[in-house]
């Protein structure tokens, strides 16, 4: 492993997990063959433009029957890396219940900020609300469970048309290992790219805003980095909302419950609150 400082070391999580690099390739080929075969079956619609930028498209994927709502999942990377391509697989469990699944890419630091991220993904958020019918729910992956956060912390929708729209409609919040507070990544190099500010870094935190009144739930690995479950407790504390520690998984393989229809992870993104 590399000579990495403390700061860098609390958020390194591919060089505390062994076989990392082979993970990700797996996800990578597992993603390739699920939407080859969706495509073929008829059941996935590729490269949906939701904003003007070349990287604000998300793949849909559909069940056998009539959709009975939509869970919407938004990839990690640190707002730096990966696309929407990466993830296709884990729309399967989700699927199985009858909801259609979709996966959107954004613009990446340090092309954009994380607040034109954050913009991007509350333009997706709009998108489905205004073409798909039913409920909605939302889950992400670290930096995208940071993502997901944001859209329902209350400043997001002070003043919106869509404000009431969203609370009627807004199932569940699953964020997965999420980054609640941007804070210490401040004292990282990765904010070289990020160019997070003291002000920018308290601004796109959702820990340090309410939240919409939606059920959330808060997800993290037992064997995560120990910042990722402070992070992922200080959330749901400061949010007094529900936080799920799953046994046994890491950073990366916290996602594998997405695939599984009977996780409890799939359980709480498809269950219809009325």
């Amino acid at each position: 492993m590399t000579n990495i400082n403390e700061n860098d070391e609390a958020y390194a999580n591919a060089a505390f997990i062994a076989n990392s690099e082979e993970i990700v390739q797996d996800w990578i080929a597992k993603a390739a063959l699920f939407r080859k075969v969706s495509l073929k079956s008829g059941l996935a619609k590729l490269d949906i433009s939701y904003g003007p930028s070349i990287r604000q498209k998300f793949d849909l994927f559909l069940p056998q029957k009539k959709p009975l709502g939509t869970v919407v999942f938004v990839h990690g990377g640190y707002w730096i890396d990966f696309d929407k391509s990466y993830w296709s697989h884990f729309a399967s469990g989700v699927l199985a219940h009858g909801f259609r699944f979709i996966i959107p890419s954004y613009d990446l630091c340090p092309n954009v900020k994380i607040s034109d991220i954050n913009g991007q993904i509350k333009d997706l958020i709009c998108y489905v609300l205004d073409k798909y019918e039913g409920f909605i729910s939302l889950t992400g992956h670290s930096a995208g469970g940071h993502l997901v956060s944001r859209m329902v912390s209350n400043d997001q929708w002070s003043g919106s048309k869509l404000r009431t729209d969203l609370l009627k409609r807004l199932c569940h919040v699953v964020p997965i290992s999420p980054i609640a507070d941007l804070r210490p990544l401040l004292k990282t190099s990765m904010n070289q790219k990020l160019k997070l500010t003291v002000d920018s870094a308290k601004r796109e935190s959702p820990a340090l805003h309410s939240k919409l009144n939606v059920p959330v739930t808060v997800f993290v690995g037992e064997h995560e980095r120990p910042a990722f479950i402070s992070q992922a407790k200080y959330l749901s504390h400061t949010w007094s909302c529900s936080k799920i520690i799953s046994k046994g998984k890491h950073h990366f393989n916290v996602l594998d419950d997405l695939e599984n229809e009977r996780s409890e992870l799939v359980e709480l993104l498809t269950r219809i609150h009325v």
